[in-house]
């Protein structure tokens, strides 16, 4: 039998094929995806019947109503998708919040502690906690919205708040951020991290400073063993943020956990999904 794994991101959506082996095997636009969700899984699963797929495990971004089978998508023009019923066909549909799927993929099959916490870092922030080896997913699946925590007092979040860690750190939020505290302006948030600029060292050390304040705080508050950084601002840009990191030790009350880069690098959403799928979690 086969297992299917779709890891729902706010620009791209990959998809996974278990049958013995396991491996990416597609990947298109999160915007194509959700317009026509049967079509694209028909595809992937290329001459393979629907009969053939037994479990179906989904990872997306942002809140998540697992009861229900609905999330409501950032950076994509809808309001919520009922992505249980847009699968349903195919096999038994697992939802899961996709830094929820990220750290449970290093887990099983990358980077491991018994006390994980993975933070990504991309369009928006995340985190994802393992405890004792048990995923901690919050009462409704919603645990780890990091990136609402407030660690300023000026920037304005996407989701109406103002201070919150997104608004100054996140891929979305670097340029406002940049322009507004800086009157940097910038073509792509990969600029703040390349231009040797007054203005661009300046917006470095703004996002470094809230960095180091997301982490202090995340540090004291679940005392984790490792910390594992993934999300595609920390994946290109990960000296950036160890240079952001090197205070911390003097800011925060517990020890300074181990601190690395995701192994598993982009696909550790869908390597958590296969473990859903073989109820590893």
């Amino acid at each position: 039998m086969v297992f299917l794994c779709i890891d729902v991101g706010g620009t791209n959506t990959l998809f996974g094929l278990g049958n013995g082996d396991f491996e990416e095997v597609r990947r298109v636009k999160t915007k194509d995806f959700l317009d026509d969700v049967e079509g694209t899984v028909e595809s992937v699963l290329g001459g393979k019947s629907v009969s053939e797929v037994e479990d179906v495990a989904v990872a997306v971004a942002g809140p998540v109503d697992v009861e229900r089978g609905l999330f409501y998508p950032p950076n994509i023009d809808k309001d919520v998708v009922r992505i249980r019923e847009k699968l349903g066909k195919f096999g038994s549909v697992s939802i899961v919040n996709d830094c929820a799927a990220a750290v449970l993929g290093e887990y099983h099959y990358g980077e491991s502690a018994e006390s994980l916490l993975y933070i990504t870092i991309s369009s928006g922030i995340g985190a994802a906690y393992i405890e004792d080896g048990r995923l901690v997913e919050g009462f409704d699946g919603n645990f780890g919205e990091v990136g609402h925590m407030k660690v300023g007092d000026s920037l304005e979040c996407g989701c109406g708040g103002i201070g919150h860690w997104e608004a100054y750190c996140s891929g979305d939020n670097i340029p406002k951020m940049a322009e507004k505290l800086h009157n940097l302006k910038l073509d792509h948030p990969k600029d703040i991290f390349e231009l040797e600029t007054e203005k661009a060292r300046k917006s470095r050390q703004e996002f470094n400073e809230k960095m180091r304040t997301g982490f202090v705080n995340l540090i004291n508050m679940y005392n984790p063993e490792k910390i594992i950084f993934g999300g595609a601002v920390a994946l290109n840009h990960f000296e950036t943020i160890q240079e952001g990191l090197k205070a911390v030790e003097d800011e925060a009350v517990n020890d300074i956990p181990e601190m690395c880069l995701c192994g598993l690098g982009d696909n550790a959403v869908l390597h958590g999904l296969r473990a859903t799928c073989n109820n590893l979690n």
